[in-house]
């Protein structure tokens, strides 16, 4: 269950302890935890790496400071989440292991982007914007795709 559900929507938030001026360079060196999962979630988007700067560059602090201090708010939705698709993968007899959904603080597009057949970018500051509560039903929309 651990590898179902990969929150890593903290470390984002270090970025607050930043000045605004370094957000990019914070931001590059946090996507490298997961490189494979963010080149993607760049290419999805076509991104470039001046495209990010400038999209880090217009995020407002008081925004991210509200999404920080509502991560708390996310645990029992996650709980949902994991519980929903332990069930849909029974239900259709795949293993756990074909599902990755990855919790991060990303650049504010969507909630929810698949990287590719068994990876899931959740992005925490779109999702905050569509509601918490939101979680379960947008990746269970997007399991049930796969």
């Amino acid at each position: 269950m651990k590898d179902l559900l990969i929150d890593k929507s903290q470390d984002f938030f270090l970025i607050l302890e930043k000045e605004k001026s370094e957000w990019p360079a914070f931001y590059f060196e946090y996507v490298k935890n997961a490189p494979y999962i963010f080149s993607n979630y760049h290419r999805i988007f076509n991104l470039d790496e001046e495209a990010i700067k400038k999209r880090i560059l217009s995020f407002e602090r008081r925004f991210l400071d509200k999404v920080f201090q509502s991560l708390p708010e996310i645990g029992p939705y996650k709980y949902e989440v994991a519980r929903a698709i332990v069930s849909k993968a029974e239900s259709m007899d795949l293993a756990i292991s074909d599902f990755h959904f990855y919790i991060v603080g990303g650049l504010d597009f969507d909630p929810v982007t698949v990287i590719d057949e068994q990876n899931t970018l959740i992005d925490v500051l779109a999702l905050y914007r569509v509601g918490f509560e939101n979680l379960e039903d947008l990746c269970v929309k997007i399991s049930m795709r796969r």
